[in-house]
C-alpha cells in the first residue's frame, strides 16, 4: 500500500506552429554550428516568402472571383 499521493508525470509539450517558428528564430540567433544557422535562416525566409505569396495571391484570386 502506498501512503503518499501518486507521482504526477509532466505533460508533454505541444509542438505547435508558433513554438516551431520561435525555435527557428532562436536557432538562427544562438546555434553554434553555422550549418544549423543557415538551414534555420533559409526556412525562415521560405516561411516569410510563403506568407507574402499567400497574402498577395489569395486576395487577388478572391477579387477576380467576385468580379
Amino acid at each position: 500500500m502506498s501512503n503518499g499521493p501518486d507521482p504526477v508525470e509532466p505533460r508533454p509539450r505541444s509542438g505547435g506552429l508558433v513554438r516551431g517558428f520561435l525555435r527557428l528564430i532562436v536557432e538562427v540567433d544562438e546555434s553554434r554550428r553555422w550549418m544549423y544557422r543557415l538551414r534555420a535562416a533559409l526556412l525562415l525566409l521560405l516561411l516569410l516568402a510563403g506568407f507574402g505569396v499567400l497574402g498577395y495571391w489569395v486576395p487577388e484570386l478572391i477579387g477576380r472571383r467576385l468580379r
